[in-house]
């Protein structure tokens, strides 16, 4: 009897805490981190975004003649300019799961598309560029890669990738 009691107790504080943190998810929408991003943090962005594009200029030494490649190559890798509209938490749960599902691959389609037109972006600039050049050009890239996805589990771990 007691062996039973003590599991409702823990089953009961268990759930209560999942509750809770579904409450303060919930009231966390409202919060400045999911709001779109104000004109000046898009300016912050911006400079920091010259400052590495500038260093990243000078130490790959771009010659004269590699200039409207290193151009061309800044405008096709450039940010999407506005985000993808999401449906709003009204709208996504008035959808259906094949719904769901559809506007999920439209956006990995989307996705795909950006980045095969990226890949497409790194190879004609880096076909470009000497092969002093290209090996300083992959060590930005790791950073940049390292930057952008090292939170997200990848590249964690020894040199051969295990833990």
């Amino acid at each position: 009897m007691f062996k039973l009691r003590k599991q409702l107790l823990i089953g009961v504080t268990a759930l209560s805490f999942a509750a809770m943190g579904m409450t303060a998810y919930a009231q966390a929408d409202g919060t400045p981190g999911h709001q779109a991003p104000t004109a000046e943090q898009k300016a912050k962005f911006a400079e920091k975004m010259a400052k590495r594009q500038a260093k990243w200029h000078d130490d790959l030494k771009i010659t004269p003649a590699q200039e409207t490649a290193w151009q061309t190559f800044l405008g096709k890798i450039k940010p999407a300019g506005a985000p993808q509209q999401r449906p709003g938490k009204e709208e996504w749960a008035k959808q259906t799961a094949p719904e769901r599902m559809d506007h999920q691959m439209e956006f990995l389609k989307r996705a795909e598309t950006r980045l095969a037109e990226r890949t497409a972006a790194v190879k004609e600039f880096y076909a470009v560029l000497t092969p002093v050049q290209q090996k300083v050009f992959d060590e930005h890239f790791k950073k940049m890669e390292h930057h952008r996805f090292g939170h997200r589990g990848f590249h964690h771990g020894g040199p051969d990738g295990r833990p």
